[in-house]
């Protein structure tokens, strides 16, 4: 939705619908707001915006945090325009929680400000009619992200799950990687709606160097002790594996493997051409893996 052909972006959502897909995931910083210009004019195109769920983020900056309230509502403001909507399905606050980061663009929030004035102000947006649902990436600190998960001000959690580190549904099967000690599971307890994130990594699921032009890979990790040469490593070990289990490849290992991960509650998935968009229809259609396949790839990855 940035880099896309224009015709190619519109027959994409319209497949997706066709196959029942219907949660539509951006945000101001990807392609500094072309992705929200691209879904929206993709969606008027197609008649369709009462078909659709559709979720953005609010990234604060350092000079924000003292009053994020009006920072917010500036941000979502932008982002509707960018749209053409009166309002988003959610909104997920989009940066580190519980940590110090060194960019002034995307500085950690600190657990108290998230819980208590960020969270007000996200609630306000509701209020005022600018979002229905307020949420949270799970990027920062564990314990941290696992408070919010259990706080009543937020009501989806954006959650790091892939094949390579499922600790997001088993504390400890981290793959030397951060372990989220069940972030997603403790979310579900909670009544916290779970969007998994990353379920290919990057990328890194093709199990190969190659990527597709309209690829884009993140400058730094996501989650610390993630590497992306070392996690197409990774997963090129899984390509036996998927064939023994009968599946194509690696990719549809990962997307089944989230999907039948329990408490999630959706999937988001990168993509980067219609050909991606369909593989990921068929392999969804196949359905979740056997429940004695995915304890045994949690087991491969425990016993790293």
């Amino acid at each position: 939705m940035v880099r896309g052909d224009r015709n190619e972006q519109v027959r994409s959502i319209a497949r997706a619908l066709e196959a029942g897909i219907n949660y539509f995931d951006t945000a101001p910083s990807y392609g500094d707001g072309t992705s929200e210009e691209n879904l929206g004019r993709a969606l008027h195109e197609l008649g369709v915006r009462d078909r659709v769920v559709v979720g953005t983020k609010v990234r604060l900056g350092a000079a924000e945090l003292s009053s994020p309230g009006a920072a917010i509502r500036r941000s979502l403001a932008a982002s509707l325009g960018r749209l053409g909507l009166d309002q988003v399905h959610v909104v997920h606050l989009h940066n580190p929680i519980g940590v110090e980061t060194p960019s002034p663009t995307d500085p950690g929030v600190a657990t108290a400000a998230a819980l208590e004035e960020v969270a007000e102000g996200l609630s306000r947006a509701v209020e005022e009619g600018l979002a229905r649902h307020i949420g949270f990436t799970a990027v920062g600190a564990t314990e941290s992200l696992n408070r919010l998960a259990a706080s009543p001000a937020y009501e989806t959690v954006q959650a790091y799950l892939n094949v390579l580190n499922p600790s997001g549904i088993r504390a400890g099967a981290a793959g030397g990687q951060q372990d989220f000690d069940g972030l997603i599971p403790h979310a579900a307890e909670h009544g916290v709606g779970v969007i998994a994130i990353r379920v290919y990594a990057a990328g890194a699921l093709s199990a190969g160097p190659e990527r597709h032009p309209l690829a884009w890979l993140p400058p730094r990790p996501l989650v610390p002790g993630s590497d992306y040469d070392a996690d197409v490593q990774r997963a090129a070990r899984l390509q036996r594996k998927a064939n023994e289990l009968g599946l194509q490849s690696v990719l549809e290992l990962g997307l089944r493997f989230a999907l039948t991960a329990p408490g999630v509650s959706t999937v988001l998935v990168g993509l980067s051409s219609f050909e991606h968009l369909e593989a990921a229809i068929g392999w969804s259609e196949h359905g979740p893996l056997p429940e004695d396949h995915f304890r045994l790839l949690l087991e491969m990855v425990e016993a790293g």
